[in-house]
């Protein structure tokens, strides 16, 4: 099947000590994510966020752990995060997700996920 040469989708904001599915794979999709930019809205301080990609469970969107967690990064004030894989992450299933933990409780994070999909 041919890639989609579309986005993965908008920014997702995430607010202060939460966390965010910031791509689902939709049904029958085989989607390829290339890397991740995350800004940090905090102007006083690091903002500490970590990216879990999650298996689907029972086809719903499964629960991020420190088993599926990739990374975890520290994001000077104001500032973007590039985290870029060296080879595509494959999503395969319907449900599969890739999620974001803002721990900074003061401010809210933005992220985009760069790549593409077939379909």
């Amino acid at each position: 099947m041919a890639l989609a040469q579309t986005s993965l989708g908008n920014v997702t904001h995430i607010a202060a000590g939460a966390a965010a599915s910031v791509y689902t794979v939709g049904s029958g999709q085989t989607t390829y994510i290339r890397s991740f930019l995350v800004h940090s809205l905090d102007a006083s301080s690091t903002s500490n966020v970590k990216i879990h990609v999650v298996p689907n469970s029972g086809g719903s969107p499964g629960t991020a752990t420190s088993n599926n967690q990739i990374a975890r990064l520290g994001i000077s004030t104001e500032d973007t995060y590039f985290f870029e894989c060296a080879y595509p992450i494959t999503l395969t299933s319907n449900g599969d997700t890739v999620q974001v933990n803002n721990e900074n409780t003061n401010q809210p994070i933005n992220v985009l996920v760069l790549g593409d999909r077939e379909g």
